[in-house]
C-alpha cells in the first residue's frame, strides 16, 4: 500500500466498492464493527454507533467517551438532511473571572460536558433498528484487548510530558520505567470495558445521571475542576438544520455554529468567483486562490463561531450576497493573513447504505489526548473543549456557564439533484475546512478520481500561523507563493494535513469508499 510521492501525487490505495453498505473510519476495527452491524440487519445509525464506540476505544488520543460529536444524517425516505449537535457546554462557574489567568490546555479545568453518548441515544431512538444493548460488543471486546495503533503510540512521543503527568494515562500507556507502548502492543482497558457495559445496559442515563457522571465528576472536583456530577445531569443534544451553499451545481451541507462548517461554505463562496479552469491549470495559482479564500473566510467568519443559543450570529448575512461579493474580492485581490492554532485530536466516520441513507460524523476530544485527564474509575479520557473559548467579554466566543465552545469539527455532505453524492470528513483542527475545500475542488474543479483527489498534496496552516505545503509541492512553488505575499514552508504530518474519509455514491447507486493513507484509516463495503 504505497504512500510514496510520484509526480507530486501519493500513490493512492484502491477504492472500495459496495452496493449494500459502506463504512469509512479512522481504524480498521471500527469500520469492521460498523459493517458487521449492517450485516446483522442494523440500520445506518446502528452501524454508526458501533463504529463510533469502537473508535472511542482504539483511538482515544483522538476521540473518547469523554468527547463530543456532530452528526449529519440524510434520510432517503424523507429526502432531507438533519443535523444533531452533540457538543457539550461549559460547567457552572466557568466565567471569564474564573479563567482570568487563561484557560488551561490540559487538566480538569479544560473539560466541558461531553455530548456524544446522549447524541448516540437520540439518534438511535429515531433511526435505530437493533436493540441498543447489541451495539457495543465490538467496542467492549476492543477495550478488553486490542493492538495499540501506530498513530496513537506516535502521539505519545509528541505529547509525552502531558500524558505522563496524569496518573491514569501514565499507568495505561507507559511501563514503570517510563517507556511508552509500541505499535502492536496489546492495550487492555478493563475499566473502560466495564463503562461500556454500563452504557449498553443503562443507556445514556447511566452516563449523565448515574454512576459514570458521579465517578468523573467526583474525580474532577477532587483535582480542582469545576465539572462535578451535577453538571452532567439533564444534558441534551440539539437537532438542527444544516447550512448549505451551492458550488459547481452541488449542494454542500455542513453543521451550523458552533461548528467551523460555515467557514468552509464561506471559502467555497469566495472561490465561486473563479472558473474551474482557473483552479485546475496551475498549482501555484490554485494555491494562491485557496489561501486567499481561507484568509477572507476566517477573517469574516471565525469570530462568530460560537453558541447561537447565547450569541446572535448573522448567518444569513455571512452567507448572503454582500458577504459573498466581499469574499470573492478577497480571492481575486488578496487580503492579510489570518493565523490560528492547529493541534487537533479528532476521528471521523462516513457511512452509507444501499437505500440512499447517508451519514457524516466527526467526533473528538479536541487536542491530541484531549485534556490528558483520565478518570481511573471509568477509564474515560476527557476532552479539552474549554480551550475553544476566549477570555474576553467583547468576543462572541467569551467563556460563560452553560455555553458551548466553538468547535473545529466539520462533517460534510454534498448533494447532487437532492441526493447524497459525496460524504466527506477529516481530522485536523481548524485545518479541517481547508482540507475539505481542497478535496472538493479536486473532485469538482479538477475532475479527479476519488482516491487521487484524497492523496493529492495539500496545504495547511502551522502552529505559528505560517502556510505549510505538504511534500510533493516543489520549492519553486513555495518561493513563488512567498513572492506573492504568503509566508510558505514545507511541512509534513497528518495533524496538519488531515486524513480524509470519503464515500462517493455513483449515479447507479454503487458506493465507492476511500480512506486517506496519511493515517491508519479504513474503508470497508459489501
Amino acid at each position: 500500500m504505497a504512500t510514496d510521492v510520484f509526480a507530486g501525487v501519493r500513490l493512492a490505495r484502491t477504492p472500495v466498492y459496495g452496493t449494500k453498505g459502506m463504512v469509512v473510519s479512522g481504524h480498521s476495527l471500527a469500520s469492521t464493527a460498523g459493517l458487521r452491524t449492517l450485516d446483522r440487519g442494523g440500520s445506518l445509525v446502528d452501524a454508526m454507533i458501533s463504529t463510533s464506540a469502537t473508535l472511542s476505544v482504539v483511538l482515544q488520543q483522538a476521540t473518547s467517551l469523554g468527547g463530543d460529536a456532530f452528526f449529519l444524517y440524510h434520510d432517503a425516505s424523507e429526502g432531507r438532511t438533519i443535523g444533531l449537535n452533540a457538543t457539550g457546554h461549559a460547567p457552572d462557574g466557568a466565567t471569564d473571572e474564573y479563567y482570568k489567568e487563561g484557560i488551561p490546555d490540559r487538566g480538569p479545568n479544560a473539560v466541558s460536558v461531553p455530548g456524544m453518548i446522549r447524541g448516540w441515544e437520540r439518534l438511535h431512538e429515531r433511526y435505530g433498528k437493533l436493540p441498543w444493548e447489541d451495539l457495543f460488543d465490538d467496542a467492549i471486546d476492543a477495550a478488553e484487548a486490542h493492538p495499540a495503533s501506530r498513530v496513537m503510540t506516535a502521539g505519545l512521543d509528541l505529547f509525552r510530558d502531558d500524558v505522563m503527568a496524569d496518573p491514569a494515562c501514565r499507568s495505561l500507556y507507559f511501563d514503570e520505567a517510563g517507556n511508552r507502548m509500541q505499535a502492536g502492543d496489546i492495550l487492555r482497558q478493563p475499566a473502560l470495558a466495564e463503562t461500556l457495559r454500563k452504557i449498553a445496559n443503562g443507556k445514556s442515563a447511566t452516563y449523565y445521571e448515574g454512576d459514570i457522571a458521579k465517578s468523573i465528576g467526583d474525580y474532577a472536583v477532587a483535582n480542582g475542576g469545576l465539572l462535578g456530577a451535577d453538571q452532567f445531569a439533564g444534558y441534551e443534544p440539539e437537532w438542527v438544520d444544516p447550512l448549505s451553499t451551492v458550488y459547481r451545481g452541488h449542494t454542500v451541507q455542513v453543521m451550523p455554529p458552533n461548528s467551523y462548517g460555515m467557514l468552509m461554505l464561506l471559502q467555497l463562496n469566495g472561490l465561486s468567483a473563479l472558473t474551474s479552469e482557473q483552479l485546475a491549470d496551475n498549482d501555484t495559482d490554485r494555491l494562491d486562490y485557496l489561501i486567499r479564500a481561507m484568509q477572507g473566510a476566517f477573517t469574516l467568519g471565525q469570530p462568530y463561531i460560537s453558541d447561537p443559543r447565547v450569541v446572535d450570529i448573522p448567518v444569513d448575512h455571512l452567507l448572503g450576497a454582500e458577504t459573498t461579493e466581499n469574499l470573492q474580492d478577497c480571492v481575486v485581490n488578496g487580503t492579510d493573513p489570518t493565523t490560528f492554532e492547529n493541534k487537533g485530536g479528532t476521528s471521523c466516520i462516513v457511512i452509507a447504505d444501499g437505500d440512499g441513507n447517508a451519514m457524516s460524523v466527526v467526533q473528538s476530544v479536541f487536542h491530541v489526548f484531549g485534556s490528558a485527564f483520565m478518570d481511573p474509575g471509568t477509564g474515560i479520557l476527557m476532552n479539552n473543549r474549554m480551550t475553544g473559548f476566549r477570555v474576553d467579554p467583547a468576543d462572541p466566543r467569551n467563556v460563560a456557564p452553560r455555553k458551548r465552545p466553538s468547535h473545529t469539527l466539520n462533517p460534510v455532505m454534498v448533494l447532487k439533484d437532492r441526493k447524497p453524492k459525496y460524504l466527506m470528513t477529516t481530522p485536523g483542527g481548524p485545518g479541517q475546512t481547508l482540507s475539505m475545500v481542497q478535496l472538493l475542488s479536486n473532485l469538482l474543479d479538477r475532475g479527479m478520481e476519488l482516491t487521487t483527489a484524497i492523496e493529492y498534496p495539500r496545504w495547511s496552516v502551522g502552529l505559528d500561523g505560517s502556510f505549510m505545503l505538504e511534500d510533493g509541492y516543489s520549492e519553486d512553488i513555495a518561493n513563488e507563493l512567498g513572492r506573492r505575499g504568503h509566508a510558505v514552508k514545507h511541512g509534513s504530518g497528518a495533524s496538519y494535513f488531515g486524513s480524509a474519509k470519503t464515500i462517493e455514491i455513483l449515479e447507479n447507486g454503487v458506493l465507492t469508499g476511500a480512506a486517506d493513507t496519511r493515517r491508519e484509516a479504513s474503508a470497508v463495503g459489501r
